[in-house]
């Protein structure tokens, strides 16, 4: 279970590391069930990008979606 200020950091370390590649959109802090997430919006997606984000970073769950 993370917390929103949790999450919220590890979208703005991911904002900084991916915000320099054309296929990035954006980030947001959404709600799950045991707390709050990231949520990638991507313009496009492929197995390089997908090993560019985790699925886990410090215990917060990270999905990644198709604008």
């Amino acid at each position: 279970m993370s917390s929103f200020s949790e999450a919220n950091q590890v979208r703005l370390m991911l904002k900084m590391k991916l915000s320099r590649h054309s296929w990035y959109s954006s980030s947001t802090v959404i709600s799950i069930n045991d707390g709050f997430g990231v949520l990638i919006e991507v313009v496009y997606i492929n197995n390089h990008i997908r090993k560019e984000i985790p699925p886990v970073i410090n215990g917060v769950s990270v999905k990644t979606e198709i604008e």
